[in-house]
């Protein structure tokens, strides 16, 4: 009996197989994907001298790359984080880092930048005059980002 089933599957097997159809012809255009923008999230960092409140160059030209790099993308929430660091009184460094935030924020909107909603928060500290903290006078820049096209 099990003989008998097997003989019948391979006869079975014979038959389909030899009333299939041929297999396609192999591409002869080499497949390349569409190129698509990465539409991913950005983050950077933006640097100010001690004191001060005005982009510098290298700052602008990180805005200049991250405009390149999405563009054509959709645009979704900016937050701004502003660390700052200062022997200046407590409100001073406060009013330094809102100045901080602000000229970012019109760096990203004359770039384009400025999604559907802009998030700021500002962590400002005194301190000594002693204490050098060049690595605190910074806005941290966090883009969200999507392709235009989705399916």
């Amino acid at each position: 009996m099990l003989k008998t089933m097997i003989s019948l599957s391979v006869a079975a097997a014979s038959i389909g197989l030899a009333t299939a159809q041929p297999l396609p012809a192999p591409p002869t255009v080499k497949y390349t994907p569409q190129a698509e923008t990465a539409c991913d999230p950005q983050t950077f960092h933006v640097y100010f001298a001690k004191g001060d409140s005005a982009m510098n160059a290298a700052s602008l030209k990180l805005l200049q790359a991250a405009e390149a790099k999405l563009d054509g993308c959709i645009l979704g929430p900016v937050s701004i984080h502003a660390a700052t660091v200062d022997p200046s009184a407590t409100e001073q460094v406060s009013n330094l880092a809102s100045a901080r935030i602000d000229a970012v924020a019109s760096a990203l909107e004359s770039y384009d930048l400025i999604g559907t909603r802009l998030n700021a928060e500002i962590k400002a500290q005194q301190t000594p005059n002693s204490l050098p903290h060049p690595m605190q006078r910074r806005i941290e820049v966090r883009l969200s980002a999507w392709p235009a096209q989705t399916s």
